[in-house]
């Protein structure tokens, strides 16, 4: 038994309705008193990250629209339930604690970013193009039961040319010390394509934070090339209010 069988029938026929054409993203509106969770792995739960400067954001241009932000990040998660043979232990799977999550509270819009670990740093396939698919269609059923609805965020670069990795000769299995080198280019590119295609109604569309971030790099980026500095969860920050309306 593997730690994905909860897939249903259902999740599995929603594939079928993704469209991988991108379409130009609309202005997502925020209204008064709004819960906001922001759901991804070590970046979204970052001290300080991106979701704090949400927080500081309206809190100091919309303070009358009482908007929340709920981190529920969680380091090392990932949507497809796989771990590289190097990672110390099990990575995390979102669909273990996601009940509870939305048992927890209400709230009206998940920000939804996963990506940078679901191919845990391997090379591409369509297994894992599908098992990445079907992980954010399960999420937009799920949350569709409880009536809350999603923004996705595409995930970040993999940003080697600000940070390199130094090769370790005595691994021979990718993991997140030791990447697949066209990671970014033939697998997380791949998994922004499918999140700027996904088409459900529980979703209210896609911000592409990946773009801005490979695009500055080497301003982002400093200690590793998975994790953006203060410099990147800001951007992020600003990608994201570009495309609200509060």
């Amino acid at each position: 038994m593997n730690r994905r069988q909860f897939v249903t029938v259902s999740s599995l026929g929603a594939l079928g309705t993704l469209l991988l054409n991108c379409t130009e993203s609309k202005k997502i509106l925020l209204k008064k008193n709004y819960t906001i969770a922001c759901l991804g792995d070590s970046i979204t739960a970052t001290q300080d990250g991106y979701v704090q400067l949400l927080q500081n954001y309206v809190d100091t241009n919309h303070k009358s629209l009482n908007i929340r932000f709920l981190n529920w990040g969680k380091s090392s998660e990932t949507i497809t339930g796989l771990t590289e043979k190097n990672h110390p232990g099990p990575r995390p799977y979102l669909f273990e604690r996601l009940d509870g999550l939305l048992n927890s509270t209400h709230v009206d819009i998940i920000l939804f970013c996963y990506g940078i670990n679901c191919g845990i740093y391997g090379a591409p396939s369509p297994k894992l193009f599908d098992g990445y698919t079907i992980g954010i269609y399960s999420f937009l059923e799920k949350i569709k039961l409880k009536g809350t609805k999603a923004i996705l965020l595409t995930p970040p670069p993999l940003a080697l040319k600000a940070a390199p990795i130094s090769p370790n000769s005595g691994q021979t299995d990718y993991g997140y010390t030791n990447p697949y080198p066209k990671y970014e280019s033939e697998v997380l590119l791949k998994f922004c394509e499918i999140i700027k295609g996904i088409q459900h109604s529980n979703s209210l569309g896609a911000i592409d934070i990946h773009t801005p971030l490979l695009k500055h790099q080497e301003k982002c980026y400093d200690q590793d090339p998975i994790h953006p500095n203060s410099a990147g969860h800001q951007l992020i920050m600003d990608t994201v209010v570009d495309h609200l309306t509060i």
